[in-house]
């Protein structure tokens, strides 16, 4: 089993127009179910002027008006429980989930057995494209309370067959988490790409070695994007292969993965979900197409307690469609950054993932940590703004001028804008055990 190449080889190498087919079958019985189940998507739609029978080609998706997070929030706190999208009944309904509330109100998320089946089939397919095989060991310390990294991950890899080790940190401890590293030699590092500094200090210090000196041979590293040297480092340092993988909540914990034999994420999710990708300022379609540029959207079909329509998920990303030696047949993206996190200096969209990314790149000068300092809500700036960055070791005044004047020229290049840089010693800024933070908001102090 372990030897096969696709966990789901007709569906991972399906024809895009074989694939398209599926998917509007899918659609029109999503539109249907969605508009005589719930109330939220009903009026969602008679407000709009559409009704599930204009729905008759693929492309006609588009006519349906877009759901964004704080729609379903705001659904959630008027009817309570799962909001007016919930679609299936209580007593179908075997699991309630959430989003991580890092950009508000948790948002609730509902699954009844065959939707949890289906999450359980995406982990699988977006695990296996990464590297995962079932005779691999997963230690997992997530949150298990609403946080889908939690309980979500360990039953999809339970589905797959891998050995699960649950313990979050919230309940096990640092120490006796590092105990059972040291005693259960696990064979996937399972974090996100900032948290694996956060580990490897916690590693030297309680079990007093380096984490290339332990039994980790793959790296399962979620929930932000993984930047080439962040990479780099993440391999040398834990002595792993480390992929990027990809998944959301609201839509689906597990969407996509890297599968290493060409740039980016493989769509994974296919008769799940259907993406589309929109112009982030006009909200136009755009062709999913090689070096394409937009926000992913998503509908979901064959979802039945929170089904979602036209869901815009935030994410600005860059599309490859050239074909992958592995295989697949799935369009793959790199994500560059939220929409909801960009903020726009001197009329120039910043990507604060992409300036974390010049940053990482300069170590081990700087630790790579920073802070994008705020001076007001924004979103927009008409002046330059501060980034507080850690330096490492004990540069001099010189030093750290130099150092400045090279990573604003990078800024300058790849980003088009010319921050201020504040140099602040290592460890200054706190760790995240789980997504990293991009911005201090003076405005709020």
């Amino acid at each position: 089993m372990s030897q096969r190449k696709y966990w789901d080889e007709a569906m991972e190498t399906m024809p895009a127009s074989d694939l398209k087919d599926l998917e509007t079958k899918g659609l029109k019985a999503q539109l249907v179910y969605v508009y005589e189940k719930s109330d939220f998507y009903r009026k969602k739609f008679d407000a709009a002027g559409v009704h599930p029978d204009d729905f008759v080609q693929w492309d006609d998706i588009r006519k349906f008006p877009l759901t964004t997070k704080e729609d379903l929030r705001q659904t959630q706190e008027e009817v309570g429980g799962l909001g007016g999208h919930q679609c299936a009944s209580m007593t179908d309904v075997i699991r309630i989930q959430g989003t991580s509330g890092t950009t508000g109100r948790p948002l609730l998320i509902g699954l009844t057995r065959e939707d949890v089946n289906l999450w359980n089939e995406m982990f699988a397919r977006h695990a296996w494209t990464g590297g995962l095989r079932p005779d691999d060991v997963l230690i997992n310390p997530a949150n298990f309370t609403l946080f889908v990294g939690g309980l979500s991950e360990c039953s999809g890899a339970e589905h797959m067959g891998m050995t699960v080790v649950p313990a979050p940190f919230v309940s096990t401890g640092m120490e006796k988490f590092m105990n059972l590293i040291g005693e259960i030699r696990p064979t996937v590092l399972f974090s996100t790409p900032s948290a694996t500094r956060f580990l490897e200090a916690a590693l030297r210090d309680i079990l007093k070695v380096a984490p290339d000196q332990l039994n980790f041979k793959k790296g399962f590293l979620a929930g932000e994007a993984l930047s080439d040297e962040e990479r780099a480092n993440i391999e040398k340092t834990w002595g792993i292969v480390a992929r990027n993988f990809y998944g959301l909540a609201d839509v689906g914990a597990d969407i996509a993965a890297e599968c290493g034999e060409s740039p980016g994420l493989h769509f994974c999710a296919q008769n799940a979900l259907v993406p589309e990708l929109l112009d982030a300022d006009t909200l136009e379609p755009l062709d999913i197409t090689e070096g394409a540029e937009g926000e992913l959207v998503f509908t979901t079909i064959n979802r039945q307690a929170t089904p979602v329509i036209r869901y815009r998920v935030r994410d600005m990303v860059r599309v490859y469609t050239d074909p992958c030696p592995c295989g697949r047949t799935g369009f793959r993206f790199h994500v560059i950054g939220r929409t909801d996190d960009m903020i726009k200096v001197k009329g120039v969209n910043v990507f604060p993932a992409a300036v974390k990314g010049v940053i990482e790149n300069f170590a081990p000068r700087t630790t790579g940590e920073m802070r994008i300092v705020l001076p007001s809500p924004g979103p927009s700036f008409g002046q330059n703004i501060t980034i507080k960055v850690e330096y490492a070791g004990q540069p001099d005044e010189a030093e750290l001028e130099k150092l400045s004047q090279e990573i604003r020229g990078v800024m300058r290049g790849k980003l088009v804008f010319t921050p201020r840089i504040e140099w602040i010693p290592a460890d200054t800024l706190e760790k995240s055990q789980y997504k990293v933070e991009y911005f201090e908001k003076t405005y709020e102090t």
